[in-house]
């Protein structure tokens, strides 16, 4: 990969972030309406106030869910540059999908990684015969000097910014009193602000926990939402499966396969709970939801990698 591809990220603007930090894109080429695959760089930082705070095995690899952050940036900025869509806009996610091929080359070394994602669209979403494209389906490769390291795949949509404030007219942007979240080293984290469950609620199969919601998270809310965005959704799936794993925790180096289906939104204002359990006799995958007011607002399927699978 030619090194100037990695040389600055692009605009933050341009993947809705407000801290300069938090943008992972560094180039991105490609058209609108080209069968061609997009072509983007990303680097993963060496340390990551949210991402690398992590204990154990996983400690010394590289978090999956911040490559596939690097993915959702791509595809956001995308959209912005070769499909016109306003940087006012409002994006919509239908779900995200993540599998490791490469769990080892994910292992941390003594610099940041270098990431380069091949995008293709594989299906565009109108309104109607022949007008405006509205949101896309794709699937990407990413690879880490030449070595295939993950595939991933999503669909979004979006709409203007009038739109999208007469559509969220009336929602909360106050999520009021919290749970006291649970222990981090219980959820494979080292710092108390990184938490984003409480205390876990055995079940018969599996367990639950109240999703915590801090719009002071400089990560997790980068910028106000009025909403629960979609990766605290799927880090809260984490977090409780992790706390499920008993002592094969010790073992595993980060998520092998993600898959989070969003079926509307989950409100700041109303307490939300994660419920997972494992899925079949695999000690080490598992299936749950996040639900709110009765109804399931996302599914969530999660499988762990393990260093004696590696």
């Amino acid at each position: 990969m030619n090194s100037c591809t990695f040389s600055q990220t692009i605009a933050r603007e341009l993947v809705h972030k407000r801290a300069v930090s938090e943008v992972l894109v560094t180039s991105l080429a490609g058209a609108a309406e080209s069968t061609d695959p997009w072509l983007c760089h990303a680097q993963l930082p060496r340390r990551h106030s949210f991402h690398t705070d992590l204990t154990g095995e996983q400690g010394g690899y590289h978090d999956a869910l911040l490559v596939m952050e690097a993915f959702r940036q791509a595809c956001i900025a995308a959209s912005h540059l070769f499909y016109d869509v306003p940087l006012d806009a409002r994006h919509t996610v239908r779900y995200y999908e993540l599998t490791v091929v490469d769990p080892a080359a994910l292992r941390q070394g003594p610099g940041p990684m270098d990431l380069e994602f091949a995008i293709a669209v594989r299906k565009e979403f109108r309104r109607g015969d022949g007008g405006p494209v509205q949101g896309l389906d794709v699937a990407a490769v990413a690879t880490h000097d030449g070595t295939k390291l993950m595939e991933l795949s999503g669909a979004f949509g979006w709409m203007s910014a009038a739109t999208w404030t007469a559509f969220r007219a009336g929602a909360s942007w106050d999520p009021g009193p919290q749970p006291a979240p649970v222990d981090p080293a219980r959820v494979g984290r080292g710092r108390r602000e990184n938490v984003v469950i409480g205390h876990p609620v055995p079940l018969a199969d599996g367990a639950s926990a109240p999703v915590l919601v801090d719009i002071a998270h400089p990560i997790i809310f980068d910028h106000p939402l009025d909403h629960l965005p979609g990766g605290l959704i799927i880090e809260a799936g984490r977090q409780l499966a992790w706390a499920l794993l008993g002592p094969r925790a010790a073992t595993v180096t980060g998520p092998a396969r993600v898959r989070c289906d969003f079926r509307s939104f989950t409100e700041l204002d109303a307490p939300s709970t994660v419920t997972m359990a494992p899925d079949g006799d695999d000690a080490l995958t598992f299936r749950g939801a996040v639900t709110q007011s009765g109804q399931t607002r996302a599914t969530v399927e999660l499988a762990f990698a393990s260093d004696d699978r590696i």
